[in-house]
C-alpha cells in the first residue's frame, strides 16, 4: 500500500513558510559581534527542518540549496566560522529566495531560480575558501575564459544623415534590416528636426536615428553597412558599458481594468527606466458580439534596456497588479563580461588572504533567465520608445506561464483551542434550544407562549454568540503584517543611507484575516514614503537638533467596532506649500481654492493620482503611483484614511478598518419600492428636506445649505432611474454622509431600521454594479443593496465634482460679504 505524499504538501509548506519567518526574524535580532548560542540554534534549527521535509517530499532544488546553506550555519554553531554583517545579508538573501523556491513548488514549477544558482555557487566559494584556496587561484584563468566567451556585446550607434542621403538611393531602413541580421535590434529610437511645412522637402530627410544593437560583431561589421554615406552622416558607433537588457511577459487578468490599473501607465512608468520596446498580443480578443470595454484581453512583451533599472525597481512599477497578472521579468546578458571577470580574479585573491570574507554575489556569473518570447522589435519613429507591430501568436513561440500565486483567501489559518473550545460550547447551546422549541411544537397551545417566547429569545442570544464566535476564529493579530516591516526597515535604511528606529506597538490587536491580507500592500506602501519622504539623512536630522537615528512607530489599537492603524514617523513632516504649489502646477486645484483650504484638505492632495513632490525619480517613490491605489483600497475596505503633520517635527497617517467584512452595521432606507443600505460608519446625520434650503450651483447640481455649510446633494431615485414616492423635496429626507473629508447629501423617501446585515458579494453573484459594493439578504427574504459613496458620486458625474468646490467658495463669499456688511 502505498501513500499519497500530496495529501501533505500543503503542511509542508504552511510550516515551511512558518520556518522561514522564524529564520529572518531571528537573523534581525542577531549581533555578528556577540553570537547568541540560542539564535543561531534557532536558524539552523528552522533551516533543518525545510531541507528534511523538502528531502521527504521530493523537492530537491529546496533541499539542495538548504543544505549548503545548514553546513555554513552549522560551521557558525561550532565556532568554526566567523559571522559578519555581510553573512547575515547573505543569509536574509537566501531566506528570500528559498521563499521564493517555495512559492514556485506551489505553483507545479521546479523551484530553481537565477538567484538560486548564483547563491549556490557563492556557498561553494564560501565552503571551499578554507581548504582549496590553491584551487581557487589555479581555477581562475578557467573562469575569466569562460566569461570571456560568454553574452554578445551591447553596441550603441548614433546615425545622423545628411539631408541628401535620400537622393542618392541610400535607404535608411535597409540599413537597419542590414543591422537586424548582425544581432538583435533592442531599441531603434528617431528624432525629428522637421522644417516649416512651406520649407519641407518630400526628398529631403529630417530625422536622427540611436539604434541599440545585441550582437557578437566586432566594430568593423558595423561600419561596413554605413560605408556608402559615411561622409554625408554624422556616425558614433561605441561599446555600451553598465547597460542592463530586461525581457518582460505581462499578461494581465481580465479584470484589471475594474481595480483603477491601467497597462499605458505602467508602461509610462516603466519607459522612465531607460529605452522601452512595446509589442502587443491581440490574438485573445474576442468576437466584438461577445466583447467586453471594461475587460482586458491583450498581452505585452516588453523589451528594457537601461544602465539603472534593477528587478526590485521593475517589480516596484507592477507591485499592484502582480496579484491580477502573469508577470515575468529575466535579464538578458548584454554585455562582454571581462570587467566582471577581472572582479572575479580580485576578489578570489582576497578571498585568499582573508578566507571567512563574503564574496558578493554580483561576483558570480548570472545564470540563464526564464523563457521569454523572443520577437524581433521593428523600426517605429518615436523619440522614447519604439512600439513594433504586434505578432501573431503563432509565430512567437509560447513563454513559460509564471506561476499561479496561491490565493491567501483559500488558505488556512492556524486557530487557538480555546476558540475552537468556545465555537463547540456555543454549538452545544444551540443544540439544546432547538431541542426545547421541537418539544414546545409537539404539543403547543396559548398557555405555553410565554415558554415559547422565553425559547426565541435564547435562540437569539445563542445565534449572536455563536456569530461572534465564529467570528472571532477569523480574527488574527495584527503581529502577521507587522512582521514584515522589521526588516523592509532595515533594508530600505541601509539602501538609503539613514539610521531608523521602528517601534510596534499593539501587535496583539486583533483584526480579520481578510481585512488583513488587503490591507498589507497599502501599509507597505505608507511605510515605504515615511522611510524615503519623512526621515531626513542623519546629517540633517543632527542640524536641526535631532538624534541621528529616525523613529518610526507603528501602531494598531480598538476604538469602537473598528481598528486603528497608525503610522507615524519624527522626520520632515508635510511641506503644505510645496504640496499647494505641485497641485496648482498639475491643475488639481485653483490658486483660490487651495486658500480656502484647510491643513487637513492640502494633505489630502498627496491622494490625488500622479502627485509627487520628489525631486527624482528613485526605485522607492517619486513616479506619483502609489498613494491613490492606498486611499482607494482602504475605501474598498470600508475604511477612511487621515493625516495629520507638523513640519519639522513628523507625520501621523491614521487608517480606521471595521473589524470584519463579512458583518456591516448598516443603516435601511426606502426609494419608491427599494430598500437599500448606507454603512453607519458613513453617516454623519440625517434630517427632513426643506425646499427653501436648497439652491442651485450654476453649472453643477443642488446644494442644501447646513447651518453654515452648503451641501451637495444627490437625488438617489435619479442615479438608479428608480420610482420615488414623490419628487417634491419637502416631502422627502436627505441622509448627510461622509465623502472624502467633505459631505454629501443623498436624498431619500423613507429611514427605516439599522440593523447589522451580513455581507454578500454582488460582483460574484451577479456581476459589478456601480454604486454598489454588496448585497444582503433581509429578514423578510428580500434582498437590499449596500451603496457605495464613491461610486454614487461617480455616477453623478463631474457636475457634482464641481458643485462641491463651487459650494465651498460660495460660502467664502457669503462670509466676505457679512464682514463687510459688518
Amino acid at each position: 500500500m502505498t501513500i499519497d505524499l500530496a495529501q501533505f504538501h500543503q503542511v509542508f509548506y504552511e510550516e515551511s513558510f512558518e520556518g522561514l519567518d522564524v529564520m529572518e526574524s531571528a537573523l534581525m535580532e542577531l549581533d555578528p559581534d556577540n553570537i547568541d548560542s540560542e539564535t543561531i540554534n534557532a536558524i539552523f534549527r528552522a533551516a533543518h527542518s525545510i531541507k528534511g521535509g523538502s528531502a521527504t517530499f521530493g523537492f530537491t532544488s529546496v533541499s539542495e540549496f538548504t543544505h549548503d546553506l545548514e553546513t555554513i550555519l552549522d560551521q557558525v554553531r561550532a565556532g568554526t566560522r566567523k559571522f559578519s554583517g555581510d553573512d547575515v545579508n547573505l543569509c536574509l538573501k537566501s531566506v528570500d529566495c528559498m521563499r521564493e523556491m517555495l512559492q514556485l513548488l506551489q505553483g507545479g514549477d521546479d523551484g530553481h531560480t537565477p538567484l538560486s544558482k548564483e547563491l549556490k555557487q557563492q556557498f561553494a566559494r564560501m565552503l571551499s575558501s578554507d581548504t582549496n584556496v590553491s584551487d581557487s587561484q589555479e581555477s581562475i584563468p578557467a573562469q575569466a575564459a569562460e566569461l570571456e566567451s560568454q553574452g554578445p556585446t551591447l553596441w550603441e550607434i548614433r546615425f545622423t544623415p545628411g539631408s541628401d542621403i535620400l537622393k542618392t538611393g541610400n535607404d535608411v531602413l535597409r540599413m537597419l534590416r542590414d543591422m537586424g541580421d548582425l544581432g538583435e535590434l533592442l531599441s531603434v529610437s528617431c528624432t525629428p528636426n522637421l522644417p516649416a511645412f512651406n520649407a519641407f522637402d518630400a526628398e529631403s530627410c529630417y530625422l536622427s536615428w540611436r539604434i541599440l544593437l545585441e550582437s557578437d560583431c566586432e566594430k568593423s561589421a558595423i561600419q561596413e553597412i554605413f560605408e556608402w554615406v559615411i561622409d554625408e552622416s554624422e556616425l558614433v558607433i561605441s561599446e555600451t558599458e553598465g547597460l542592463s537588457h530586461w525581457k518582460i511577459l505581462f499578461k494581465p487578468g481580465a479584470t484589471i481594468l475594474h481595480t483603477g490599473n491601467e497597462p499605458l501607465r505602467l508602461f509610462t512608468s516603466l519607459a522612465e527606466l531607460g529605452e522601452l520596446t512595446t509589442t502587443a498580443f491581440v490574438d485573445k480578443l474576442p468576437r466584438l458580439s461577445l466583447f467586453d470595454c471594461e475587460n482586458c484581453f491583450m498581452s505585452w512583451e516588453l523589451s528594457l534596456v537601461s544602465s539603472t533599472a534593477t528587478k526590485e525597481s521593475i517589480e516596484a512599477v507592477f507591485e499592484w497588479v502582480v496579484d491580477d497578472a502573469e508577470l515575468v521579468i529575466a535579464q538578458e546578458s548584454n554585455s562582454k563580461p571581462k570587467p566582471v571577470a577581472d572582479r572575479v580574479t580580485k576578489d578570489v585573491v582576497q578571498e585568499q588572504k582573508a578566507p571567512q570574507a563574503k564574496i558578493p554575489a554580483t561576483n558570480v556569473a548570472a545564470a540563464s533567465p526564464p523563457e521569454i518570447p523572443q520577437t524581433k522589435p521593428q523600426v517605429a519613429a518615436e523619440s522614447r520608445a519604439s512600439v513594433p507591430t504586434a505578432k501573431p501568436a503563432d509565430s512567437a513561440p509560447k513563454a513559460k506561464p509564471a506561476p499561479a500565486k496561491k490565493s491567501a483567501e483559500t488558505g488556512s489559518i492556524r486557530v487557538g483551542i480555546d476558540k475552537v473550545d468556545n465555537l463547540i460550547n456555543m454549538v452545544g447551546e444551540l443544540v439544546i434550544t432547538q431541542s426545547m422549541l421541537g418539544q414546545l411544537g409537539t404539543d403547543f397551545d396559548v398557555n405555553r407562549l410565554p415558554k415559547l417566547l422565553e425559547g426565541l429569545s435564547q435562540l437569539e442570544q445563542n445565534t449572536r454568540e455563536l456569530q461572534e464566535s465564529v467570528m472571532r476564529i477569523r480574527m488574527l493579530p495584527i503581529s502577521f503584517a507587522f512582521s514584515r516591516f522589521p526588516r523592509m526597515v532595515r533594508d530600505l535604511g541601509q539602501a538609503l543611507g539613514k539610521d531608523l528606529q521602528l517601534e510596534m506597538l499593539g501587535e496583539h490587536t486583533e483584526l480579520d484575516k481578510t481585512v488583513m491580507e488587503k490591507i498589507g500592500d497599502p501599509l507597505v506602501h505608507l511605510v515605504r514614503n515615511a522611510v524615503d519622504h519623512g526621515i531626513e539623512m542623519p546629517a540633517d536630522r543632527l542640524a536641526k537638533g535631532k538624534p541621528a537615528n529616525g523613529k518610526i512607530t507603528l501602531n494598531a489599537y480598538h476604538q469602537g467596532g473598528n481598528v486603528v492603524i497608525e503610522i507615524s514617523d519624527d522626520g520632515k513632516g508635510l511641506d503644505r506649500e510645496k504640496i499647494v504649489e505641485k497641485a496648482i502646477e498639475k491643475n488639481l486645484a485653483t490658486p483660490l481654492e487651495c486658500e480656502t483650504f484647510t491643513d487637513e484638505q492640502a494633505y489630502d492632495l498627496i491622494f490625488q493620482p500622479g502627485f509627487s513632490t520628489a525631486q527624482a525619480v528613485s526605485d522607492l517613490s517619486g513616479r506619483g503611483v502609489g498613494m491613490d491605489v492606498v486611499k482607494r483600497n482602504i475605501q474598498a475596505l470600508n475604511g477612511i484614511v487621515e493625516i495629520r503633520s507638523t513640519k519639522d517635527k513628523g507625520s501621523t497617517i491614521t487608517i480606521r478598518l471595521p473589524l470584519t467584512l463579512a458583518i456591516l452595521d448598516g443603516q435601511l432606507v426606502r426609494v419608491g419600492n427599494n430598500t437599500y443600505i448606507f454603512p453607519l460608519v458613513s453617516i454623519i446625520e440625517s434630517l427632513h428636506c426643506r425646499r427653501e434650503f436648497i439652491n442651485k450651483v450654476a453649472g453643477g447640481c443642488n446644494v442644501f445649505k447646513l447651518r453654515d455649510d452648503y451641501v451637495p446633494i444627490i437625488e438617489l431615485y435619479k442615479t438608479f432611474t428608480v420610482e420615488p414616492d414623490a419628487i417634491d423635496m419637502d416631502h422627502s429626507l436627505i441622509v448627510v454622509v461622509d465623502y472624502e473629508g467633505g459631505k454629501v447629501g443623498v436624498v431619500v423617501d423613507e429611514l427605516l431600521a439599522q440593523q447589522q446585515v451580513v455581507i454578500k458579494s454582488l460582483e460574484q453573484n451577479y456581476r459589478r454594479v456601480d454604486g454598489i459594493s454588496g448585497a444582503t439578504i433581509l429578514g423578510d427574504g428580500t434582498v437590499a443593496l449596500i451603496l457605495d459613496i464613491t461610486g454614487i458620486v461617480k455616477l453623478a458625474g463631474d457636475k457634482f465634482v464641481q458643485t462641491s468646490v463651487r459650494a465651498r467658495m460660495s460660502q467664502e463669499g457669503l462670509q466676505g460679504l457679512a464682514q463687510l456688511a459688518s
